[in-house]
């Protein structure tokens, strides 16, 4: 993990599970590939509030010390843009949750489907599917309506009422060191991920100094794929991520059976396309996020 000089760093947790060092064999991006970027060093990362001593090399932190990591997202297939660190945090022991606000019954793609609940259905098992590919354990769905999370926001009943309210629940109850989520820019504009995005916000801003860590899903300016597919997609200014989160070829190939799980919503050759094209242009070896604030001092 790679962290800007302004921030106090990521939980410690998290940052033992990412910067021990990681086998030639993984093909991770060398500091040549990462302007701006400082080095994997653990002498140079240790985050001066939790360690004094450099992250240990070549260990995998013990479970006491291993992070909880909760993914929260809109919808079933959202999780492919950060797949590869959910494999990796899950392979080394840490506490990984998924969870999606809707089940999908508004979207479907390629399927054929009618939007509806026998498309919901199939889209939840797509997603278990994907969870046990990258050796999670099975999503949590709250069922709120897709492509409305955003309806009548003010509403004493809305959907995204409700979802402040389910997103408040489970931090409290779970108390992660680490939230994921959409960035306020929704990935592509999408009004579900940008409502998602809003409340999982709203909700950490509410917690005590035991927050957790909030990181949005981020690519750098430069690394978006020049494709039509890809144009809708909004960047991030390489100076403002904060952390780029290093993964091996294994948890690759654990994101691309995620991937291939998803055939309601991708052709067959986007499912065979899509991790080469995100490995070798966006990632390119480390999944970038945005810290979303500041760690108190």
């Amino acid at each position: 993990m790679i962290i800007s000089a302004s921030r106090i760093a990521i939980s410690g947790a998290l940052l033992a599970l990412c910067a021990a060092s990681i086998p030639a064999s993984a093909q991770v991006i060398t500091e040549q590939d990462r302007p701006n970027a400082r080095p994997l060093d653990g002498d140079e990362i240790r985050p001066p509030a939790q360690r004094t001593d450099p992250v240990p090399q070549n260990t995998v932190p013990s479970k006491s010390v291993l992070p909880s990591i909760i993914a929260v997202l809109a919808h079933p297939d959202d999780e492919i843009t950060i797949a590869p660190i959910l494999a990796r945090a899950a392979r080394d022991g840490a506490d990984v949750k998924l969870v999606f606000a809707t089940s999908g019954n508004a979207g479907p793609a390629v399927s054929g489907m009618e939007p509806g609940d026998e498309l919901a259905n199939l889209r939840e098992e797509e997603a278990r599917c994907s969870a046990f590919a990258l050796g999670l354990p099975e999503p949590t769905f709250w069922k709120l309506d897709d492509g409305k999370l955003s309806a009548k926001p003010r509403g004493s009943d809305s959907p995204s009422r409700q979802a402040l309210a389910k997103t408040t629940e489970l931090l409290t109850q779970n108390r992660p060191t680490v939230v994921m989520t959409w960035g306020p820019d929704g990935g592509y504009g999408h009004g579900d991920h940008r409502m998602i995005s809003a409340v999982v916000t709203q909700s950490v801003q509410s917690m005590d100094n035991a927050r957790p860590d909030l990181l949005y899903a981020a690519i750098p300016s430069g690394s978006r794929p020049n494709l039509p597919e890809f144009e809708a997609w909004a960047t991030t200014a390489p100076d403002l991520v904060t952390d780029r989160l290093a993964y091996e070829i294994r948890d690759l190939e654990a994101a691309r059976a995620a991937i291939n799980c998803y055939s309601s919503q991708f052709s067959e050759d986007a499912r065979e396309a899509l991790p080469g094209l995100l490995h070798s242009q966006v990632w390119r070896g480390a999944v970038h996020f945005r810290l979303a604030f500041a760690t108190p001092r």
